[in-house]
């Protein structure tokens, strides 16, 4: 990967770095935006100059990229089933059953399953509704956990044989009738494990061109997945019919497929599937003794591209990457870019100064602000948008010492 460092010319910081940034209150007080006259004024009688650096009037070079990360939808609130021409969304679910002992010692003297039906609570859709809903149910028979990823998912095991039997959708709550035989499996697992297991099940799409998403199993409310099972026993020493209810105890949903690029003028960031942007400005014409007390960064968006689902947060987040091998970043140094009209934009000055500090300039990752929610494409304009204008663009105002 090649990468670009872009402040070689950076010295030691002079020691009296940390004398003058002591007026940067002073400086914001006497200039919240652009400063004034006065305000300039007053600071030049501090020996101190403010001036002003914009990547688009002072034409910084700039970079914007595609960028790759894997992500852990585990503690997602929603699980999200579905594709459409490019992803699938599949999910793993599991259900705790602690089988009172009255059921457990009957199943050897003519406890039966009526029927087992799997509810679940919509609260989240992205695509066309009006397209049908068809998924599988399938049986796992091998160990997985909320941790799963794209990549872990190609060592799971399951039934290939869909367990449902019939479907029912009321407004937002999908109930699946599952074959009792599976029920069964997971009573015998709760006896005794050398009788059966219960690695829950793997929800398959087919036949959709849509995504919904479903109340996960971490919610704190009453519409977290659970599982209704009606047992019987009739003989001639007893009779009984039960409801049983269980929630669902575990669950993950896994994004595969192949994921947005970036087009020749626009910059796809989606959730789910960890496709984010590296952005990166040469700060090269800032002076070496530079404080920066604000630095803008605005992010155009490119509206005709960007398409959401029912329910997401609008917003971007921007995080100093500290190493440009692994493109780690610092939950130390991530600002937040909220939506204004057509734009993203805050205040990166953290990251500005402490590339300055650390003479290391690896540029900023940008991502959306609930990334592991929903699976929305989210365009922006990026470094080789027609219309300057709407280039990524950074606005530095920055103070140093008088000469």
């Amino acid at each position: 990967m090649n990468h670009m460092k872009l402040i070689p010319f950076m010295r030691q910081i002079p020691l009296n770095y940390w004398l003058y940034s002591l007026f940067l209150p002073f400086l914001f007080i006497a200039c919240s935006d652009d400063p004034s006259s006065l305000g300039s004024d007053l600071l030049n009688q501090d020996n101190i100059i403010v001036s002003k650096l914009d990547s688009f009037t002072d034409t910084l070079s700039q970079k914007f990229e595609p960028h790759q990360a894997k992500l852990s939808l585990g503690s997602s609130d929603i699980l999200l089933v579905g594709k459409d021409a490019n992803v699938e969304s599949q999910i793993l679910l599991a259900f705790y059953v602690p089988v009172a002992s009255k059921y457990l010692s009957d199943l050897d003297s003519g406890l039966s399953i009526l029927s087992a039906n799997i509810s679940l609570t919509r609260n989240y859709y992205y695509g066309d509704t009006l397209q049908p809903f068809n998924v599988g149910i399938h049986q796992v028979t091998s160990n997985w956990n909320s941790l799963f990823t794209s990549d872990s998912i190609s060592q799971l095991t399951y039934d290939q044989t869909s367990a449902v039997q019939s479907s029912n959708i009321e407004g937002n709550l999908y109930s699946f009738s599952i074959s009792p035989n599976l029920a069964m499996e997971w009573f015998n697992a709760a006896k005794d494990t050398s009788l059966g297991k219960n690695f829950g099940v793997l929800i398959k799409p087919f036949g959709v061109t849509r995504f919904t998403g479903f109340t996960a199993s971490t919610a704190l409310n009453s519409e977290v997945p659970s599982i209704q099972i009606i047992v019987k026993k009739a003989t001639a020493f007893e009779s009984y019919q039960d409801t049983l209810v269980y929630n669902g105890s575990v669950d993950v949903h896994i994004i595969q497929g192949t994921f947005p690029e970036a087009s020749a003028k626009t910059m796809t960031i989606q959730n789910g599937t960890g496709v984010q942007g590296k952005l990166l400005f040469d700060l090269s014409k800032l002076p070496e003794d530079a404080v920066v007390n604000t630095a803008n960064l605005i992010l155009s968006i490119d509206t005709l591209n960007m398409k959401v689902g029912s329910s997401y947060l609008d917003g971007m987040l921007a995080y100093q990457i500290a190493d440009s091998v692994t493109d780690s970043t610092s939950a130390q140094f991530v600002i937040s870019l909220p939506r204004s009209g057509n734009t993203y934009s805050g205040d990166v000055a953290r990251i500005i100064n402490n590339a300055l500090l650390t003479r290391n300039n690896y540029g900023m990752l940008i991502t959306s602000t609930y990334q592991i929610k929903g699976i929305e494409n989210f365009a922006l304009f990026n470094s080789n948008a027609v219309n300057n204008e709407l280039k990524p663009r950074l606005i530095i105002t920055y103070s140093q010492k008088k000469k």
